[in-house]
């Protein structure tokens, strides 16, 4: 096990960049040593994230680095980003731990579906492991690549999983209604995330459509065919994520069975919480932790989750998956209370 573990981080200028830095300067096993980012090269941190104090300068992603110096390195890359860059760092065997979308899709054909772009790495593609880090198992620790889930399917699964491991559910049933804040869209500037155009409204998208739904079907096929309605919403703030998750169970359900479900599913787990009461994403505000709540009536049952999507849906989730591979306490790093309010 190494002492400390030298960290790199290609893409370090956007918002998933940005809660890598802030939560690995809290992390007593890991330091960044390098980082790169496109539209920001040349400026030092504080210049791009003011909250944020370094030294460390902004390489160039598209000077393909290709760093000796760095015992593992993330990536937070848009579509199509990863593939070179991790073929390298396979090739030298230094983990690679992705928050993009490249190797989350089981196959170069769905992939190519999904993006609209050939997948550039399929051999990588067939190595990598997605790391859900409570579903992953013990191939999180050996996989090459390790594929952090989307935002999006972080709060649903997390959900999800614990009924149709169980064979609670009946097939085709489960209705993933997700609700956003705005980060969740990225750091660049669009017209749908402009101040006017969401402050005082709410806006569903992508109604059963979105890049998110193959990949928490292909978690979920197969425990119980898979398949899922996903609306997702975008809201007027500025992080986190809301799930209400639908289903129909196969036999009436008691509520006291359903809320044990949750809690023998996630028992020791550092992060996952059920609750009483239904959460609000503000109550895990900066933090990595899952808030579950169960509601069960008949055969109707109602599960919400609240996660930060920025942490648990991204740098969080990432760095957890990078605790265990090296050994350390899952939550090194990631102990911080929620901000409140």
């Amino acid at each position: 096990m190494l002492n400390t573990v030298r960290v790199g981080i290609v893409g370090a200028s956007g918002y998933a960049g940005g809660e890598l830095l802030r939560l690995f300067s809290n992390h007593g096993r890991a330091k960044v040593v390098r980082i790169a980012g496109e539209s920001k090269a040349g400026n030092t941190i504080s210049s791009v994230f003011p909250h944020l104090r370094s030294p460390l300068v902004l390489e160039r992603v598209s000077d393909s680095p290709h760093w000796d110096d760095v015992d593992v390195v993330f990536f937070a890359l848009p579509a199509g980003g990863s593939f070179d860059l991790a073929r390298y760092y396979r090739g030298r065997g230094t983990p690679v731990i992705d928050l993009g979308p490249d190797y989350r899709l089981a196959t170069p054909e769905l992939y190519k579906k999904v993006y609209g772009i050939e997948h550039g790495d399929p051999e990588g593609l067939r190595e990598a492991i997605y790391a859900l880090p409570e579903w992953a198992g013990k191939r999180l620790g050996e996989a090459p690549v390790v594929a952090c889930p989307g935002c999006f399917p972080t709060g649903a699964l997390m959900g999800l999983l614990p009924f149709f491991k169980e064979g609670l559910v009946v097939e085709g049933s489960a209705v993933v209604d997700g609700k956003s804040g705005i980060s969740g869209a990225g750091r660049g500037l669009t017209l749908e995330t402009h101040f006017p155009e969401i402050a005082e409204g709410v806006a569903a998208y992508k109604i059963l459509e979105h890049r998110h739904i193959p990949e928490m079907e292909q978690l979920l096929r197969p425990f119980s065919g898979g398949e899922i309605a996903f609306v997702p919403h975008l809201v007027p703030m500025s992080r986190g994520i809301l799930s209400t998750l639908y289903m129909t169970l196969r036999e009436p359900g008691v509520q006291e069975e359903m809320a044990s479900v949750v809690d023998r599913c996630y028992e020791g787990s550092p992060f996952v919480r059920r609750v009483e009461q239904p959460p609000n994403p503000l109550h895990v505000r900066g933090t990595n932790e899952v808030l579950i709540y169960v509601r069960a009536r008949g055969r109707r049952l109602v599960v919400v989750t609240a996660i930060d999507n920025l942490v648990r849906g991204a740098g969080g989730q990432g760095i957890q998956a990078m605790n265990r591979r090296f050994g350390f306490a899952e939550s090194e790093g990631l102990t911080s209370p929620a901000l409140f309010p």
